[in-house]
């Protein structure tokens, strides 16, 4: 009977210590995108030789891909694939995925959007199709935790039909060209189902799951409403992307629609944390409990900025100023899921989030996002500025933020996690 306890505590402990090993990865990634940020917001700086493009899309890619998809794909594969992840399959699985981002990082380095990055791009692909087949041959605790279950398996739904996109962009360029509109409703096609479909559903799974592992049922009812309201947010609220192209007042209709459900959502999913937020409370660390707040007020701007976008004169002057689109994908991305990972990774123990780390990440964060912005509005008014000073500014906050992070991926107190 001991061994067969002591054998089992060991196995669980393997298993873990994949799902950290999964997470860590994802979070080297990260940092190596942050570097190319860096660089980035240093080239309209000095003016080095580089080019710019090449360095956007590989910064671009394996943050949606190396980072976001990774860390996702690792909390999800602890909860429900813990099983099978001392399998060759899934080992085999992992390797290849991490291959092909690896791939993609160097491609787009080295040559752009060129043979061997669409190759890498395809592969990365093909990674995600088995590991949605191997989620639902081999999943398990879908009984244990069935909301998080719930907006997961819709996550990952997402994420295919995310993927129809890439499929398509090279008949679309071929027959309609690079300056078609299809040709950018195929890419905000992309960039809203990843965002606003699997990163949002997952996001949102893995946070029921903080209170469904404290062995909570949450009301059927409410679950179900914000499901629903966000199906109807993810699928209508990709008109907002498209409102510029003027296609007609039945997609303005749709994009307010999109919206409202979001809105709509945003407040049932308060109605339900706000039901187990003392317990929440002392289940998660003071400061995991302050992060979450961050996150949800974050998301509380989100929802207000979509549904300024959903009018066609807002949906049109975020098209024209494109410090508005990236300030809001930055504002998803570093305001909305990067602390919420970091903090439920901290909680699960993968890693040993640092306090004062943490806050030079979203010091540096808050800020370039300010600048940014302001940047935007003062585009918008037509107001003079002075164009290097804000570059500069933007790069110091870009370090700031990235130092922040660089302290989180490498810092030993990590490793003794």
């Amino acid at each position: 009977m001991i061994k067969i306890i002591l054998s089992r505590s060991l196995y669980l402990y393997l298993e873990c210590m994949l799902s950290k090993i999964q997470f860590k990865i994802a979070l080297y990634f990260f940092a190596a995108i942050v570097l190319l940020g860096v660089i980035l917001r240093l080239t309209p700086v000095i003016h080095w030789s580089i080019t710019y493009a090449y360095v956007l899309h590989a910064h671009s890619h394996t943050a949606f891909l190396g980072w976001l998809h990774g860390a996702l794909i690792a909390f999800i594969s602890h909860i429900f694939l813990k099983d099978k992840l001392q399998t060759i399959q899934f080992k085999r699985l992992y390797l290849f995925t991490v291959f092909t981002v690896a791939g993609i990082y160097v491609s787009f380095l080295w040559q752009g959007y060129k043979f061997l990055s669409i190759l890498f791009l395809s592969l990365f692909l093909i990674a995600t199709y088995w590991f949605l087949i191997f989620f639902y041959k081999n999943k398990r605790n879908e009984k244990v935790y069935p909301a998080t279950f719930h907006f997961v398996r819709a996550g990952l739904w997402l994420q295919f039909l995310s993927s129809l996109s890439p499929w398509s962009l090279g008949a679309v360029i071929k027959f309609l060209g690079k300056k078609s509109i299809f040709y950018k409703f195929d890419i905000f096609y992309y960039l809203h189902f990843q965002y606003n479909g699997w990163f949002l559903f997952a996001t949102i799974g893995l946070t029921l799951y903080l209170l469904e592992r404290r062995n909570i049922t949450l009301p059927a009812s409410k679950v179900n409403w914000l499901y629903r309201l966000m199906i109807i947010a993810v699928f209508t609220g990709y008109f907002s992307n498209i409102l510029w192209a003027d296609p007609g007042w039945i997609f303005n209709l749709l994009a307010l629609i999109g919206a409202a459900a979001e809105i709509g959502a945003f407040f049932v999913l308060l109605l339900i944390l706000k039901r187990y937020h003392r317990y929440l409370h002392h289940t998660v660390t003071d400061f995991s409990y302050e992060v979450l707040l961050l996150v949800l007020f974050t998301f509380m701007i989100k929802t207000i900025l979509q549904f300024m976008g959903s009018f066609p004169y807002y949906a049109d002057l975020t098209y024209k100023i494109r410090d508005f689109i990236i300030g809001y994908l930055h504002l998803i991305m570093l305001g909305i899921f990067t602390p919420f990972l970091m903090v439920l990774a901290h909680e699960l123990q993968f890693i040993y989030l640092r306090k004062s780390f943490f806050k030079i990440f979203f010091a540096g964060f808050v800020a370039t996002e300010i600048v940014i912005f302001l940047r935007a509005v003062l585009l918008w008014f037509a107001f003079d500025f002075d164009t290097m000073l804000i570059n500069w500014i933007l790069f110091v906050f870009t370090l700031l933020m990235a130092t922040g992070i660089w302290l989180i991926a490498f810092s030993k107190h990590n490793k003794n996690v």
